[in-house]
């Protein structure tokens, strides 16, 4: 059989108030890629890796950087304009193996292999404007950049080669948009927890309970009361 392979490359600015570590470690956090993909329903980690799978020249050594697999399930739309009847749900494993500068991923399903590896990558003089499928993003001190390559018969990559780019042609977009979201949340919480303890211990004042207690636990022997005086 006749094999076909498509690539495609897509890139998105990483804002200055965000840093490299920041998208890295969301890269890292494989929820960021499985709940982000368009045509993704659910995902569930897998004990193992399919031996063949780690044979694939495109890992880094799996015993240095080791390869984690789940079980994804997609709903691919076969006919469409008929709605649920149109639509497939397919299930298949998806491998994720960290590397230092992101990720790298494969996917199985159906006579289709899919190789995706996500970079943060430095930007420059040169290599500061980075293409995304024929559209310039501009300068940029640090750039996410998605490489993937999709394998099938040549007959079913039209459909395929669809399908892909259909999935994969935001992620690197919305992976910095949920960072940023995540790291809003953050600093929103820290705002409310830092009123509430404002709030708790009353602003600068102290209550008379807060100083009777302080004032035995830390200073009775110190202020001891005078002894008795008798007289006569």
């Amino acid at each position: 059989m006749t094999l076909a392979k498509h690539n495609l490359h897509v890139a998105a600015l990483i804002p200055s108030h965000l840093t490299p570590q920041d998208i890295i470690s969301a890269l890292h956090d494989h929820n960021t890629c499985l709940t982000l993909q368009a045509l993704t329903t659910g995902h569930t980690k897998l004990p193992s890796t399919d031996p063949e799978t780690k044979k694939d020249t495109y890992w880094y050594p799996h015993d240095i950087r080791p390869i984690t697999t789940y079980e994804v399930t997609e709903c691919v739309t076969i006919v469409p304009g008929i709605g649920d009847m149109g639509k497939k749900f397919i299930t298949f494993p998806s491998c994720f193996q960290d590397t230092p500068h992101g990720i790298k991923t494969r996917a199985d399903t159906s006579g289709v292999i899919l190789r995706a590896e996500f970079r943060v990558i430095q930007g420059g003089m040169d290599d500061g404007e980075v293409d995304g499928e024929g559209e310039g993003i501009g300068y940029a001190d640090w750039v996410l950049v998605e490489d993937v390559e999709v394998q099938t018969s040549w007959y079913m990559m039209p459909f395929v080669r669809k399908a892909m780019e259909g999935a994969h042609r935001d992620i690197c977009r919305k992976v910095i948009e949920k960072v940023e979201m995540i790291k809003r949340q953050e600093a929103i919480a820290s705002t409310l927890a830092k009123g509430k303890m404002r709030a708790g211990s009353g602003g600068s004042h102290t209550s008379h309970g807060s100083l009777a207690r302080s004032y035995t636990d830390e200073d009775e022997e110190r202020y001891h009361r005078p002894d008795k005086i008798t007289y006569g």
